[in-house]
């Protein structure tokens, strides 16, 4: 008698979200924002620094772009690593990694020790974030897969706010090197319960092969009413690869995706990069307060939160996510056009202009929040990482590059409202990619890869 078969996917789409799966999303979400904080504590941290060690501006440039330049090599490396060693296990080893840099960076004696560490921490930082999403994108059902990795990647923004608000209290009780021991003690704190809470991936083990009866236990956590066997075989219908490598990412039918959602996140991260840093300064020489400047780039990243949580419902509700989202950089380009125009009309209400600001982040940093989502359930598992990891490395290289090009067109002495008009370009392209995407899935003759029919609001 043939042993029964258990479609893993299946059971997981099927069954009510269980206690096991909501502690995977919240530890992953801590997780997150732990990462988010620790990549943008040297931001509060610059004027203090700077002003002890009496180094320029540009020389500190040097420590953010080591931080982003070690996340673009982390996240490659050890999204790939995931694929062959999986998912748990590398979330830990990251989280410590950049845990102990962190504090290591609290002893630096200058730039020169600084930007090494730095470099050395963003490898944790950006090996972190590929693993974290590819876990909870295979926890997560089909059908709110993109809502529920979208809040995971909220982590980010949230950090970022998280060391803001401490960052006062901290550099006003002590000094700068008091926050980055804060900084680097609480990753290293939840490492612990990250290695007690978290379970592997139970679609990698799955693709591993070998360990039925833990794939028992879990799916039965997640499913009570599972009816597993001892002699049960559990299934994954996904092909299998033989060793995951970066070339994997370019044939059987990936390589469109890989490279289109790589372009459209690049663009993506490179606008909003731009915007959120330099919308203060922008608001100002339109003649805006700097006060109420200020405020610009709290709208954008809030906006930009809530909009993630709209469109990530749109897309796990439709058939076709990458239609979704390309509609959905039209409108931020639209929101853009409407920004940069307010700034050029003399007199415009504050309340107008940050009313087209918010539209601008709604859908761009939503959409952006949202892409990230979209492409944890693009590729297969056994090359989820890598994929996750090469797409995170490619954009990276967009966040480096916008706030670059912002400060260079801002040199040039071109205006505010023309400055917001070049955004159009690359939230454009972002648009343009994903499209091509939807019409090259909707055509016979390029169906989406086989892994992604039955999941609702990913292909």
């Amino acid at each position: 008698m043939e042993p029964v078969e258990i479609d893993i996917g299946r059971a997981i789409d099927e069954a009510p979200i269980s206690a096991l799966q909501w502690r995977v999303f919240a530890l992953t979400l801590i997780a997150s924002i732990v990462d988010g904080f620790d990549t943008m504590v040297m931001s509060f941290l610059a004027p203090a620094i700077t002003h002890q060690w009496g180094a320029s501006h540009a020389a500190f440039g040097l420590v953010f772009s080591a931080t982003l330049l070690g996340a673009a090599i982390g996240a490659a490396t050890l999204g790939l690593l995931a694929d062959r060693v999986g998912r748990k296990k590398l979330v830990i080893t990251a989280i410590l990694w950049f845990g102990l840099l962190t504090i290591a960076c609290a002893f630096a004696s200058g730039i020169s020790s600084l930007v090494a560490l730095r470099f050395l921490a963003g490898l944790g930082l950006g090996g972190a974030i590929p693993n974290m999403l590819a876990l909870a994108a295979e926890y997560s059902p089909a059908r709110r897969r993109s809502t529920i990795v979208s809040v995971i990647t909220w982590g980010t923004p949230l950090g970022a706010v998280l060391g803001g608000l401490l960052a006062p209290v901290v550099l006003a009780a002590a000094d700068w090197r008091a926050m980055l021991l804060v900084a680097g003690v609480a990753p290293v704190l939840l490492v612990p319960c990250l290695a007690i809470g978290l379970p592997e991936s139970v679609r990698f083990l799955a693709l591993r092969g070998g360990d039925d009866a833990g794939l028992r236990t879990i799916l039965q956590r997640i499913s009570p009413g599972l009816l597993a066997k001892p002699d049960t075989r559990f299934v994954l219908p996904e092909r299998t690869i033989a060793r995951a490598t970066i070339g994997a990412l370019f044939r059987d039918g990936l390589a469109a995706g890989t490279i289109l959602l790589s372009a459209a996140m690049f663009s993506s991260l490179l606008l909003s990069f731009m915007l959120v840093n330099w919308t203060p300064t922008l608001l100002e020489r339109a003649g805006i307060p700097l006060s109420d400047a200020i405020l610009g780039t709290i709208v954008l990243n809030l906006s930009g939160i809530v909009g993630s949580l709209a469109i990530a419902r749109v897309v796990d509700g439709r058939m076709r996510g990458s239609a979704v989202l390309a509609a959905s950089y039209v409108c931020a380009v639209a929101a853009i056009l409407c920004a940069g125009t307010a700034t050029m009309i003399a007199g415009t209400p504050l309340l107008v202009l940050m009313t087209t600001l918010g539209a601008s982040g709604f859908f761009l940093i939503g959409s952006q929040i949202t892409l990230s989502a979209y492409i944890t359930a693009y590729f297969p598992t056994a090359l989820r990482g890598t994929g996750i990891g090469f797409n995170n490395a490619v954009a990276r290289c967009g966040s480096l590059l916008g706030p670059a090009l912002g400060g260079l067109l801002l040199s040039s002495g071109i205006d505010p409202a023309h400055i917001l008009f070049a955004g159009i370009i690359p939230g454009t392209l972002s648009a343009i990619a994903l499209a091509c995407l939807a019409v090259s899935q909707a055509r016979a003759q390029a169906p989406a890869p086989t892994h992604l029919v039955k999941n609702r609001g990913i292909a």
